[in-house]
């Protein structure tokens, strides 16, 4: 609750300078229409809210010290950096274009690479659990392959997600509070996850809608990538599936659009990330996001249910 407040406070007097420093997002010409109305909004909130986590997290270790400590700190910090890179090209070159895709892409698997290396102690196993059914397999040599694969796509799914005012970060928030549920039922003494939530309910005061401010790349990259680092130091890979399960959905929609329209020269959806999809059936900005936490929220109760049962 005092994190919440705190960052509350800080959004209060710095989004008047995010504006005069002219920190504001551009939107991309490639997306729907409707987001027009949204260029001129403060945007790289997400470094405010991280700097928070970060802050609380390390205080935390004088009482509780987890020895996910550093994997999840070099995680947020090292994400965080490539997002706000992102974030600085788009302001500094006033459009929408930061990092070439690809350029953010080879960062992203270098650095989940990194995170593996010095996390490498930290991991109990190569054996991944095969939720829900009760069977576990031993990854071995291929194990540093799947970590790189899947922390980069986590946190690439939370960045697809960010497009509409709370939508990321509220799902964010839920999957944040079942994943600290989820570190007390398997006996893992870590609390990293309720001080991302507690940041991420002073950043959603501002960035519902009509949002006052974006988290940007620096936001979205580190949030996934926390959401994603967790299940890795603990073996529940594929659990997390459902515990983040819109994250999983926008991800998914990607590939399917993409690979659809590669091999059949189709698409499946009108726009992807699927909330544009909706978007363009007439759906509203705020619809869409209560539904899609509403979804994410039961994919919570359903992913912690496997672990109690």
């Amino acid at each position: 609750m005092i994190e919440g407040i705190i960052t509350i406070l800080i959004y209060k007097y710095s989004i008047p300078l995010y504006k005069r420093w002219g920190i504001v997002q551009y939107v991309r010409e490639e997306g729907p229409r409707l987001h027009n109305y949204k260029q001129g909004t403060p945007t790289a909130g997400g470094v405010v809210f991280l700097l928070v986590f970060i802050a609380f997290y390390t205080l935390s270790q004088w009482f509780s010290a987890s020895s996910f400590y550093y994997p999840v700190l070099l995680t947020a910090v090292l994400f965080g950096l490539i997002g706000f890179t992102d974030d600085f090209l788009c302001v500094r070159r006033k459009n929408a274009k930061g990092l070439p895709a690809r350029v953010k892409l080879i960062a992203q698997l270098a650095i989940s690479l990194i995170v593996y290396f010095f996390s490498h102690h930290g991991i109990r196993s190569t054996t991944i659990s095969l939720v829900p059914i009760s069977r576990t397999i031993d990854l071995g040599w291929f194990y540093p392959v799947f970590f790189v694969l899947y922390l980069t796509a986590f946190s690439n799914s939370a960045n697809l997600t960010d497009g509409l005012d709370g939508l990321s970060g509220g799902n964010a928030l839920i999957s944040a509070l079942g994943a600290q549920i989820f570190l007390f039922l398997v006996g893992v003494k870590d609390y990293s996850m309720i001080f991302l939530a507690g940041a991420l309910i002073g950043f959603l005061w501002f960035n519902v809608k009509p949002a006052s401010i974006f988290m940007g790349d620096a936001g979205s990259l580190s949030i996934g990538a926390l959401l994603g680092i967790i299940p890795l130091l603990t073996g529940y890979s594929l659990f997390f599936v459902f515990l983040c399960l819109i994250y999983s959905l926008e991800l998914l929609s990607v590939v399917l659009q993409v690979g659809s329209f590669k091999l059949f020269h189709r698409k499946i959806f009108l726009m992807s990330p699927i909330h544009h999809h909706f978007e363009l059936l007439g759906w509203k900005e705020s619809t869409i996001v209560l539904r899609f936490w509403a979804l994410n929220f039961l994919g919570v109760i359903l992913a912690l249910s496997f672990v109690i049962i």
